[in-house]
């Protein structure tokens, strides 16, 4: 199994995806989940591995999920007597199997480098190339004419401005600094490409030229509502270096703490994955929200199946199908 999980980790980093790893570190018999036993959990609520069956898998699928989107580790309990003390880093849950055993799980974060890329050669470019390798994020420059003797700390440098390449969108990051050299097409491409988060150097004036013009080239409304223009934190900021520390400072503010995905209802209840991405349309096929535990049930593999109202529910233990049938009203409304 660790030989297994060595693989999966290796070729979820390779491919530059977000995950979380969960590992038991405390049981009190009986429970199937003991001590050592660890898993991943992707972003489409997938596990590889083992850490229970039962609620306990649904559990640390949906928190494993949110530790994913929020990119901080959590402890998490699972008992019979439950509990409703809840931090950042700590939750209580009931342990409704029939087993009535207790877990407590760490799931933590395995986020892949971010990754910089700044299209133009300005001055301002090169110093927030310069700045960015020296933070640890992956670089890479496109521009007209540019090589690595003008970014020397860049890792790719590319004379043609093109997206097409990009293995993951998820921590990427593009900043258009043109500065006057085909910033209408630039920005186009940018923001045609699937990188949520896109900024482009200018003034409030030149942002809002820019903004007419993508609408006129067909780019939605709620996409161009997404372009950072100005962008960087409001430092005052006036030479080509301190443009680029705040540019940096915001970047990092965002991929430490505000790369937060939008909630999704699914059955009336709410998904951590980011709605209208192919993550979220996986989880929605897969899964099932348990009306009884708000847990993430898998819809190929449950405990039990009811069904209720000419609609298909499905449960991940005994319990919760009990409580469930004693009153389902309780838990579906009309």
């Amino acid at each position: 199994m660790f030989n297994e999980l060595s693989l999966q980790i290796e070729k979820q980093l390779a491919k530059g995806a977000d995950f979380a790893i969960a590992q038991v570190i405390d049981r009190i018999a009986p429970s199937s989940g003991k001590v050592g036993d660890k898993a991943l959990i992707l972003e489409t609520g997938e596990l590889i591995g083992w850490i229970g069956g039962g609620c306990v898998r649904g559990i640390v699928i949906k928190e494993a999920l949110d530790v994913i989107r929020s990119k901080r580790y959590r402890r998490v309990r699972i008992s019979p007597e439950g509990g409703s003390r809840e931090t950042a880093s700590y939750k209580e849950y009931v342990m409704s199997c029939q087993s009535k055993g207790t877990l407590e799980i760490m799931i933590e974060p395995v986020i892949p480098q971010a990754e910089l890329i700044v299209v133009g050669k300005s001055n301002i470019a090169r110093k927030l190339v310069q700045m960015a390798a020296a933070a640890d994020f992956k670089v890479s420059v496109m521009a007209t004419d540019a090589d690595s003797q003008t970014f020397p700390s860049a890792d790719e440098v590319s004379d043609v401005v093109d997206f097409s390449k990009i293995k993951s969108t998820n921590n990427t990051y593009i900043i258009v600094t043109t500065q006057g050299e085909d910033d209408e097409l630039s920005v186009k491409k940018a923001m045609n490409s699937s990188v949520r988060y896109v900024g482009f150097v200018a003034s409030k004036k030149k942002a809002e030229d820019i903004k007419v013009y993508l609408a006129g080239e067909g780019v939605s409304e709620d996409r161009i509502t997404q372009l950072r223009s100005p962008v960087g934190l409001d430092i005052n900021a006036k030479l080509a270096s301190e443009v680029a520390i705040s540019i940096l400072a915001e970047v990092v503010d965002h991929f430490r703490n505000g790369n937060a995905a939008t909630h999704m209802p699914v059955h009336e209840k709410e998904s951590t994955i980011e709605a209208s991405s192919p993550a979220a349309d996986k989880f929605a096929e897969d899964y099932y929200i348990n009306p009884v535990c708000n847990v993430p049930v898998s819809k190929k593999n449950p405990k039990h199946i009811v069904e209720y109202a000419g609609e298909k529910v499905y449960f991940c233990c005994d319990g919760c199908k009990v409580s469930f049938e004693n009153d389902p009203g309780k838990y579906i409304k009309a």
